[in-house]
């Protein structure tokens, strides 16, 4: 594979003209599929089912750009889908070849996945066969079970090396770095089941049924075997993956990406939403917490929560812990998106979810005012805000729909009046480029910010007049509340058009080329991570076995 794309740059008419020659290509490569087909099918010899699976993943890789890979046009005329799904419906097979068949699967799906109807892709949206997704969750499972044991094993080693280090500094003792810790993420996979989720809806059963995981779990520490424990369902597991991703963006970028645009996925499906709302239906779900310094402690007990629950407090978490100079907009958009699906659902539904509000409007008046202090002009930030103000306007005309109790409006407004110095941040921001270059963008903010505003000249001087009144200079948070409840009914809010609705996800143009960069990365990585070893009994076997007709 190196080879041949070091050669012609994966020019993929070229690559076929050496290997097997124009004339004869259609043939010759129509015998390989079937004698491959073959193999993945029969009973016997699951060594040669590997090698095969692995042939087929130096196939697709040849080329960076798998769009312009000719090898991959034959899979697509001679369709290996049912060869495949033997391979992940046969539990003695799936165990341990049913990674790999994932993996072939990813590229094959992305294949110009956008330029014309890719079968497999329409095999996957119209597949209803109950055991061959389960076979595909399973898989999926128990890889993002393993990453889990494997990651939290690692942070916890980390911690151990710096402390060694720190009490052992005389011996100039170097500690492991962080990214040296970081467990490698198989992109491959996670866009696979990216895509399983995104083309067909029936997989949502999958995630929420509880399913066995054969990941092992031999760590020693009780606080990563307590997170081993917890998983019961694809959701859940996938919770707990994500948290780790978020935790260090940095080296997990486009996994990072590919999280949010599963739960993205996830949270606009009524389905989805209706298991992780069920108060019947509660999991302890470990959600990995990056230390910071203002938390006294890092750790929260693990205890059984709706699974709406703990994705509130996975978004609080990545908003609160990815602050940096390098501000990355576009995560953020996806993971205000995300909180916006959930409150549409609660509201639609009437869901009172009973959450500590307060946690994530923190985290995301944080996130607004570390962000707004970047003073960048990006349209891409005047949209996160715009998402920022849609999201405490939902909460601002439609709270009492969703909000556990009347309290919680109380301590909304209370939170906007103790932080009003953010938006009226934003609302200069939107001034400031009214009538530059995001006219339109900006004119939207500051409609959205109409509401807030109106809380904040409305309740203010009302607070002030009461501390001029009681000659006390700063009222305690019950005091402002008990202000703010009784003068609720000279307030007056302007009606927000289309805040309970949203734009479907969709990959097209957005995501078009964030797409071709990944596969792009996937095909050179698994070309420099594949090597091919055949033990001489083993070609003994295969050749014994063709000999035979066993294959």
């Amino acid at each position: 594979s190196s080879g041949i794309n070091a050669e012609y740059g994966g020019e993929g008419f070229r690559a076929v003209d050496v290997l097997v020659g124009f004339d004869e290509a259609e043939q010759v490569m129509s015998t390989l599929i079937e004698q491959l087909h073959r193999i993945l099918v029969s009973n016997q010899l699951q060594e040669l089912k590997y090698y095969a699976i692995l042939f087929l993943k130096i196939l697709t890789t040849v080329s960076d750009n798998i769009s312009q890979n000719t090898m991959i046009e034959y899979l697509m005329m001679h369709s290996l889908w049912l060869s495949l799904c033997k391979v992940i419906v046969t539990p003695a097979v799936r165990s341990s070849l049913g990674s790999h068949s994932l993996s072939l699967l990813s590229l094959l799906l992305n294949y110009r996945k956008h330029e014309y109807s890719n079968p497999y892709s329409m095999k996957i949206a119209g597949c209803d066969d109950e055991l061959l997704l389960n076979g595909f969750g399973e898989i999926l499972l128990n890889y993002i079970n393993r990453y889990n044991n494997t990651a939290l094993a690692a942070r916890q080693n980390l911690n151990q090396s710096y402390t060694e280090y720190i009490s052992s500094w005389i011996y100039w003792t170097t500690p492991t770095t962080d990214q040296e810790n970081e467990t490698k993420v198989d992109l491959s996979l996670l866009l696979c089941l990216y895509e399983i989720v995104h083309l067909n809806r029936s997989f949502t059963t999958v995630l929420t049924q509880t399913m066995s995981s054969t990941a092992s779990s031999d760590s020693t520490e009780g606080e990563i075997q307590k997170g081993a424990e917890c998983h019961s369902n694809l959701i859940s597991t996938f919770l707990t993956f994500s948290s780790l991703i978020f935790s260090n963006i940095k080296q997990n970028m486009a996994a990072a990406q590919l999280c949010f645009d599963i739960l993205l996925c996830v949270s606009e499906d009524n389905y989805a939403n209706a298991f992780m709302h069920d108060e019947n239906q509660v999991f302890p779900v470990f959600i990995y917490r990056t230390k910071l310094r203002h938390r006294k402690d890092n750790k929260k007990e693990l205890t059984a929560m709706s699974l709406a629950y703990t994705l509130l407090d996975l978004t609080s978490e990545f908003l609160m812990t990815n602050l940096t100079k390098n501000f990355p907009f576009e995560l953020y958009s996806k993971c205000y998106r995300v909180i916006h699906r959930i409150l549409c659902y609660q509201k639609k539904c009437r869901v009172r979810l009973n959450y500590p509000w307060p946690t994530l409007w923190n985290s995301i008046i944080s996130a607004v005012k570390w962000s707004n202090s970047l003073q960048m002009d990006d349209p891409e930030i005047i949209n996160n805000y715009i998402q920022v103000s849609r999201i405490f306007n939902m909460f601002v005309m439609y709270g009492d729909t969703f909000l556990p109790n009347p309290g919680s409006y109380d301590e909304l407004y209370y939170e906007l009046l103790r932080q009003h110095g953010v938006f009226d941040s934003l609302n200069e921001t939107g001034l400031k480029y009214k009538e530059a270059t995001h006219k339109e963008a900006c004119k939207d903010l500051l409609s959205n910010l109409h509401n807030v505003r109106a809380i904040v000249n409305h309740f203010s001087p009302k607070i002030e007049a009461w501390s001029t009144a009681n000659k006390i200079s700063t009222p305690t948070p019950e005091e402002v509340m008990d202000i703010v409840r009784s003068n609720y009914d000279t307030l007056t809010l302007k009606l927000q058009d289309g805040l309970d609705h949203f734009e479907r996800y969709s990959e097209v143009p957005k995501e078009q080329q964030f797409f071709t960069n990944l596969v792009r990365q996937i095909c050179k990585e698994k070309r420099e991570t594949t090597t091919v070893q055949i033990e001489t009994a083993a070609y003994h076997k295969f050749t014994t076995a063709s000999n035979i007709g066993q294959i």
